[in-house]
């Protein structure tokens, strides 16, 4: 016991001196506490700021004797319309603090593209739309947009084209376009003769005078699915419905009328119009050939009766298989043609031939421009009526020139108006006009029918290129026009 209380009080000056020690750490806290400045910078100590965008200092926070300081003075001198670093300085009592504020280009071009995502279908061609690039800093720079286009239009999927742009600091801005290629084509369904077909009362039949090419598929005739009930036994018009698909699930639907009638034995009327006027306007015919003129209400009357008539309209190939005697045509058959491709036909009788849904045939003269816009009428079928040698230059004022054209210039005039209308059925002759040259020369261009101007109806056995026509004029009543197409 002794030996420990002697211990004790020989260490105690040390105990001493250790709580000393702790008394001072506690007051000098509580002196700087109540006597310095505390201080704490709100956000980063060094700031970044994008040019042009303006400078908006978080602030500081500083304590003095425990509480909130309010007088701190602050001097931000930061100019952010020009790069550069700045100092921003926090002033209170005798001191203050400094906070780094950088102003720089931290902010990538603005692409902007024209259109959104892009639909194209299987093998058409991309065509880009458009974009425009803008910087901040550097302004314009759409010529610096570097373009990455991966589209493969010939196959279906989905793609990106992609724009990329860099401003003079390096930033970097990307955005892309969508392309979807798709197929997004049905099929086409085409008929020997296109506008309709016919039956023979007594003869059944396969309608199978058909192709379907796909854009994609290629051809998918075998696809067809050919559909509707055909009365052979009872004269009357039948529809069929023609659908397929491709592999991409496009249909194409096509309804076809079936006219079955009692054979042909009279011979088939191809009838020769030639100029038209519009009576309901007020137009009149023409002084000249005047017997040539017909009026709309008079061609309006006769389509629109072989129209409710239920009469067949066939194809040069049938006309031609006709007159070899491979096929019959039905009884009330009839082909109409126009001479001349005048601006009269089109703006007066096609939009009626084109109202009942008949086809004409308008045999154009193709050194004349008149006709070129109206390539595309769907029910208007265009054949050579000569480029050049719809003329009388021959020594009599009545012969056309191909009665005093050597062989191969009528040849190369032909050919040149084929080549035009890229169809070489049928051909009239310029005023009736022919001799050998002419047949030779149409012969060696493969053109199969020509057509004079002799009245009559062309029959099985004819003579291919001197065949007949039915002349329709000015005079032609309603009643007379029914027995001319009987």
């Amino acid at each position: 016991m002794l030996y420990l209380y002697r211990y004790s009080m020989k260490n105690m000056r040390y105990v001493k001196l250790v709580l000393f020690c702790l008394y001072l750490v506690v007051c000098l806290g509580i002196y700087e506490h109540m006597f310095v400045y505390h201080v704490k910078l709100i956000g980063k100590e060094r700031q970044v700021v994008n040019i042009y965008s303006g400078y908006d200092d978080p602030g500081i926070k500083v304590k003095y004797r425990g509480k909130d300081y309010k007088g701190v003075t602050i001097d931000k001198n930061v100019d952010t319309n020009k790069i550069g670093i700045y100092r921003v300085y926090y002033s209170f009592g005798n001191e203050r603090k400094e906070r780094i504020v950088e102003v720089k280009d931290i902010e990538g071009p603005s692409i902007e593209l024209k259109g959104g995502t892009i639909v194209l279908n299987i093998k058409e061609k991309y065509k880009e739309p458009g974009f425009s690039a803008v910087d901040n800093y550097d302004g314009d720079v759409t010529k610096q947009v570097i373009v990455e286009n991966s589209v493969d239009s010939n196959k279906t999927g989905n793609y990106n084209v992609v724009y990329k742009v860099k401003d003079s600091f390096n930033n970097e801005s990307v955005v892309k376009r969508n392309v979807i290629v798709k197929d997004k084509e049905a099929p086409i369904i085409s008929f020997n003769n296109k506008y309709n077909t016919y039956a023979i009362v007594g003869k059944s039949k396969e309608f199978n005078d058909y192709k379907a090419f796909d854009n994609v598929d290629g051809d998918v005739t075998k696809n067809v699915k050919v559909s509707g009930q055909v009365n052979f036994n009872k004269v009357g018009i039948y529809e069929l419905t023609y659908s397929v698909k491709d592999s991409s699930g496009n249909e194409r639907v096509v309804k076809r009328n079936v006219n079955v009638q009692e054979k042909n034995t009279s011979g088939i009327p191809v009838l020769m119009y030639h100029w038209f006027y519009d009576d309901t306007k007020g137009e009149i015919a023409g002084e000249v050939n005047a017997h040539n003129y017909i009026s709309k209400t008079e061609i309006e009357k006769q389509v629109k009766y072989l129209k409710e008539s239920n009469y067949y309209f066939p194809s040069w190939g049938e006309l031609n298989d006709f007159i070899d005697g491979k096929i019959d045509l039905p009884k009330n058959s009839v082909i109409a043609t126009d001479d001349d491709c005048r601006e009269s036909f089109f703006e007066v009788a096609v939009p009626v031939f084109t109202k009942y849904k008949i086809p004409v045939t308008s045999f154009c003269i193709t050194n004349k421009d008149n006709y070129q816009k109206y390539l595309k009428e769907e029910y208007v079928d265009f054949q050579s009526h000569t480029d050049s040698l719809h003329v009388r230059s021959c020594n009599t004022s009545w012969d056309g020139a191909v009665m005093c054209t050597p062989y191969e210039e009528i040849k190369k005039d032909i050919k040149k108006s084929i080549d035009i209308l890229k169809n070489h059925d049928s051909f009239a002759y310029p005023f009736g006009h022919y001799n050998e040259n002419t047949i030779k020369a149409l012969k060696e261009n493969d053109i199969k029918l020509a057509f004079t101007i002799s009245n009559g109806k062309v029959k099985k056995g004819n003579d291919k290129y001197k065949l007949p026509r039915v002349r329709i004029s000015s005079w032609t009543s309603i009643e007379e026009f029914k027995n001319l197409v009987k």
